[in-house]
């Protein structure tokens, strides 16, 4: 019986599943419409060891991916259906979700994640693994506990955030500031994990000042 409680409990923390995979992205759609995870979230999936994922989705055997979300979107489920304007005549726009309850099924909220590390869910990683995660597999939000264990050591992932995005340069700033401070919100001394994060900034840009210190002024809550 605990052991289905687990299962449970795990399940109800599920955010959606993989719908599109590559080495170093993944792009999942959310469960609940509008409830992804915020721009700079670290996020978490698995590859199995064997063929059945397990359901709490921390490793049992198989490897975890580990990502940092940067980009979110709502759209239309079926490109075929493109989304219409309907709250002409509502006083608001929950009414005009009440009032056309099918929107719930006909919208799909989605976010993009950039990998930047694997680990078998004790010990961490900050690169790419050699395989992306499988279409369909489960996405769950990281705990703050696993956050600070992944931030703790070493800040090399940046590396990865600040090249990788194919949205440029400007939304990966945003996305590093963001997943920085975060990041902080998790440890005790929010104000030294910032000063250190800085320094590894600034080893990643040292010929580049002015974007060393735009990503910088982002750091301020």
């Amino acid at each position: 019986m605990e052991a289905r409680s687990n299962e449970h409990e795990m399940a109800s923390q599920r955010i959606g599943e993989v719908v599109e995979s590559a080495s170093h992205r993944f792009v999942a759609q959310c469960y609940r419409l509008y409830q992804s995870p915020p721009l700079g979230a670290f996020v978490r999936t698995l590859i199995p060891a064997s063929s059945h994922p397990s359901p709490s989705g921390r490793g049992d055997g198989g490897e975890v991916i580990y990502a940092v979300v940067y980009s979110v979107s709502t759209q239309a489920l079926d490109p075929g259906r493109p989304v219409i304007a309907r709250g002409e005549d509502e006083d608001s726009e929950e009414d005009v979700y009440r009032s056309n309850p099918q929107l719930a099924r006909l919208l799909s909220t989605r976010f993009e994640a950039l990998i930047v590390g694997h680990g078998d869910g004790s010990a961490y990683t900050q690169h790419l693994p050699a395989l992306p995660p499988r279409i369909h597999a489960f996405v769950y939000p990281c705990t703050p506990e696993e956050v600070k264990q992944f931030t703790g050591r070493n800040l090399d992932f940046l590396y990865l955030l600040m090249t990788s995005p194919p949205a440029g340069r400007g939304i990966a700033d945003e996305v590093v500031a963001a997943c920085l401070r975060q990041a902080s919100a998790q440890v005790e001394d929010s104000r030294s994990f910032l000063v250190w994060a800085g320094k590894a900034l600034a080893v990643h840009l040292a010929g580049d000042l002015p974007r060393l210190n735009s990503i910088l002024r982002r750091l301020s809550p």
